[in-house]
């Protein structure tokens, strides 16, 4: 399973990308574009991610902006509705008008900051998704890339 993590406090995401590992191989950032990026690498190299981790605010790039981007791909790559990544919001933000976007924008779940390691796996199983292996130290940090790409 592939995991793409968008947080850009660095200690939740590393922390959530070591709660994902068990999930399976996680690919990580701290800002929308090379999100994007690695999105769109990953539909061209036909192996699309199968998860998305969300953050909402973010400089630059808001994590609803990422989720809009990331349907309008998959659509265009024909790997929308059932056939898309399971996209989980993961934010502070916890008004209904906020959950409410996030679920217009398509996204499966949604997670208010802060959260347990529980209520995360509670979520997840809720979605289908379960552990994949006891523990793997496979992850991809994509800030180690250039942002010039």
């Amino acid at each position: 399973m592939k995991i793409l993590i968008l947080e850009d406090d660095r200690h939740l995401l590393d922390l959530l990308t070591r709660n994902m590992q068990m999930y399976g191989e996680c690919y990580s950032t701290d800002n929308g574009a090379d999100a994007l990026r690695a999105f769109e690498e990953a539909m061209i190299n036909n192996a699309p991610f199968d998860i998305a981790l969300l953050d909402v605010m973010l400089p630059g790039m808001s994590g609803y902006e990422v989720l809009e981007y990331i349907r309008q791909m998959e659509a265009q790559w024909k790997k929308d509705g059932l056939r898309g990544a399971k996209i989980i919001m993961v934010t502070a933000l916890n008004s209904s008008k906020n959950i409410i976007q996030a679920f217009r924008e398509n996204c499966e779940g949604y997670l208010t900051k802060p959260y347990t390691t529980e209520e995360l796996n509670t979520l997840l199983k809720g979605l289908g998704i379960v552990p994949q292996r006891e523990y793997s130290s496979t992850y991809h940090n994509l800030n180690a890339r250039s942002h010039s790409l």
